[in-house]
């Protein structure tokens, strides 16, 4: 990893650490709310590829740590926040797969259908994949370990549903818009989109 990588990933990092602040509460689930900066971490996974978008990931995560501690349940809702961007990084590698497979002549997609598969399979390994992981690391971690007391579980399992639906409308929103924003930086600055 060259200086000029280190830099982006930085750059990227600040970004996204600065759009911690943008919160919009959720009405149908307490204590989540919706966040804008994931937008430049998918960006970077778009532009650069996975090994500087983790590495933006996890200084996004450290600086989420040290400049904006939430007590105890930042040791669980900050990792947990950072496993559900890399589930729904991982529905779009699995969409950019399906993509260069493609049997047409040359592989031509046009942008609106490469945006919309891979925010459907964005939406897909979020919304499949992280309401069960939150469940149980509600039920099973977060609760009894952290805070010390047990949650019902049938009133975890009536979160469920809620769970699905902030997944699905986070992938909904920020995979759109960071593959708008990573085509538009890639024509200015003539950088190859990973995707």
């Amino acid at each position: 990893m060259n200086a000029r990588s280190i830099a982006l990933a930085i750059t990227f990092a600040a970004i996204a650490i600065a759009l911690n602040t943008v919160k919009i509460p959720t009405i149908y689930l307490p204590g989540f709310s919706y966040h804008f900066n994931e937008i430049p971490l998918v960006v970077a996974f778009f532009l650069f590829g996975p090994k500087i978008g983790l590495l933006v990931g996890i200084l996004h995560l450290a600086g989420q740590e040290l400049l904006f501690p939430i007590g105890p349940t930042g040791i669980v809702a900050y990792p947990m926040g950072f496993l559900a961007l890399l589930v729904m990084v991982s529905g779009t590698y699995v969409a950019s797969r399906l993509i260069s497979q493609n049997p047409r002549p040359n592989n031509q997609f046009s942008e609106k259908k490469r945006s919309i598969w891979l925010t459907a399979c964005a939406v897909t390994s979020r919304g499949g994949i992280m309401p069960v992981l939150q469940y149980f690391l509600l039920y099973g971690l977060l609760f009894p370990l952290v805070l010390g007391t047990d949650l019902p579980r049938t009133y975890a399992a009536t979160l469920i549903p809620s769970f699905i639906l902030y997944n699905v409308t986070v992938a909904l929103y920020s995979v759109p818009l960071a593959y708008l924003v990573a085509r538009e930086v890639s024509k200015r600055l003539r950088i190859g989109v990973s995707l």
